[in-house]
């Protein structure tokens, strides 16, 4: 089921765009020339270089954003009184991605021109430090958290993200439809952007659309459906964690599906594990009822309950009369 994990990079000029677009407050804006727009960022960690510019570089990793606060700042002018920039021209050897001064501060002269000499985008918020790095980091932990694609639809049930996938035709967009018309949220349809986020326990896979183009569902004989048109904004959702999988599977005598529900199966994605529901699909059968009752049951699950353990001790129960 599970594509080719999705890497991603991101240049010094999207970073811009989408925090014009989504409004994301980081307040940023560039002092360098625009020629240094393509400089890429390739990780979600920043740093604040405070002990490379006393000269201590054993543990700098130059792939970082550099943040450059009050002390930062006022640091780098005491070494232009001394006339000693030996470290701060060493910063850049390192080949850093982009520089950000914070609280609106004016950079010093040799900052500007070290990255002018490097061609290092030199970026300017007037958010204090303390206020900007929570911001940024937030930022990039999402955008470069470990995604893939799936063919499949989302729906959140219950507060519950479920997946649902099978093969094309097999009824996915339909289902989905019902579940919506049951109250329901509907997230996407077709293709499915699963990320990898961290937890303080292990991680949460977060599924949402590929594109954000709106709540369009597809369904064959009809053709292309609007949901908020339909249902009214409410029943959208941008995101969910993704908590379920049900397999839409064509009715097979020869398979054996789970008739008790009391072995577990599941399915892993990016190295995370999701319970999952094989539910065979054939006429009479009302799909998004079962669903329903199968997002109901993991959430019974959650909280220790199991309705076929309790049939199975009842049953050992009058057994041992």
């Amino acid at each position: 089921m599970e594509s080719q994990p999705v890497s991603r990079v991101l240049t010094v000029e999207e970073l811009l765009k989408i925090n014009e677009e989504q409004n994301l407050a980081l307040g940023l804006e560039l002092l360098s020339s625009r020629e240094t727009l393509q400089q890429t960022i390739t990780s979600e960690e920043i740093d604040r270089p405070g002990l490379p510019l006393a000269g201590f570089f054993e543990c700098f990793q130059g792939e970082r954003v550099l943040i450059m606060g009050r002390g930062e700042i006022a640091y780098i002018k005491k070494l232009e009184v001394q006339k000693d920039l030996t470290n701060l021209e060493k910063l850049f050897h390192y080949k850093v991605p982009a520089v950000v001064v914070t609280h609106g501060q004016e950079p010093p002269q040799s900052l500007v021109t070290m990255c002018e000499r490097y061609q290092v985008p030199l970026l300017r918020t007037k958010l204090p430090t303390k206020q900007f790095i929570p911001f940024v980091t937030r930022f990039l932990t999402d955008y470069f958290a470990p995604s893939v694609n799936i063919h499949g639809n989302l729906v959140s049930v219950y507060g519950i993200g479920v997946l649902i996938i099978g093969k094309s035709g097999i009824g996915k967009s339909e289902v989905t439809l019902g579940l919506v018309d049951r109250g329901h949220k509907f997230i996407a349809d077709d293709l499915v952007k699963i990320r990898r986020l961290s937890k303080i326990e292990g991680y949460d896979l977060v599924g949402e659309p590929t594109i954000h183009l709106g709540a369009f569902l597809e369904i064959r004989g009809v053709g292309i459906i609007n949901i908020s048109q339909y249902y009214g904004e409410g029943r959208i959702q941008k995101s969910e964690s993704i908590g379920l999988i049900v397999e839409l599977h064509e009715w097979d005598t020869r398979y054996q599906y789970d008739r008790l529900g009391i072995d577990e199966r599941f399915e892993r994605i990016l190295d995370v594990e999701i319970p999952k529901r094989t539910i065979p699909v054939s006429n009479g059968r009302n799909l998004p009822l079962l669903i329903e009752l199968a997002a109901y049951r993991e959430i019974m699950r959650r909280l220790g309950r199991n309705s076929a353990e309790e049939l199975d001790q009842k049953l050992l129960g009058l057994l041992k009369r």
